[in-house]
C-alpha cells in the first residue's frame, strides 16, 4: 500500500482544522507516514490524565480512533468522509504522564470500508498498552 494521501504537513493541518476542539486538545503529532500506515507521538499532560497519574480509558479511546482516521487520510487519494461504525479496544497496562507512541496499521481499505489497527505504548517501551481495532464506513 502505497501513500497517495496528505502528507505529515498537511495531516498537521486537517488535525487542526476538521476535527473537534476536544481531539485537538489531545495534541496527536503524526511523525511518519509508513507501507501500510502511519506512526504518532501524544503527550500524556494534565489533560488526559485520571485518578493515580495514569492516562484515562476515554483518551486512549479518542487517541486510537483520531489516529486511525488519520492514518486512512494519509493513504486514500481523494479525501473520502467516514464514520467510524465499530470500535474494540483492550486495555493492557497503563500509560504514565509523559509520551505516548501510537502505530497505526490498515488491514483493509476498500470501496466501503476500512480497517485499522492501533497499539499505544509508552515512548520507548516494547510493551503494548492499548491495542484498538476501528472500522470505518465511507459515507
Amino acid at each position: 500500500m502505497s501513500n497517495k494521501g496528505l502528507n505529515l504537513e498537511q495531516l498537521r493541518d486537517m488535525r487542526a482544522k476538521v476535527f473537534a476542539p476536544m481531539v485537538q486538545q489531545l495534541e496527536i503529532d503524526p511523525v511518519e507516514i509508513i507501507d501500510n500506515g502511519a506512526r504518532f507521538t501524544i503527550p500524556a499532560g494534565e489533560f488526559v490524565m485520571r485518578t493515580g497519574d495514569i492516562v484515562c480509558g476515554q483518551a486512549i479511546a479518542a487517541i486510537a480512533d483520531t489516529v486511525g482516521v488519520m492514518t486512512l487520510f494519509a493513504h486514500n487519494e481523494e479525501q473520502r468522509i467516514m464514520t467510524t461504525v465499530d470500535m474494540t479496544t483492550h486495555f493492557m497496562r497503563p500509560l504514565a504522564k509523559g509520551i505516548m507512541e501510537a502505530e497505526a496499521i490498515i488491514l483493509s481499505n476498500g470501496r466501503r470500508m476500512a480497517n485499522v489497527r492501533i497499539e499505544i505504548r509508552q515512548q520507548g517501551s516494547e510493551k503494548l498498552a492499548g491495542s484498538t481495532t476501528c472500522a470505518y464506513v465511507y459515507v
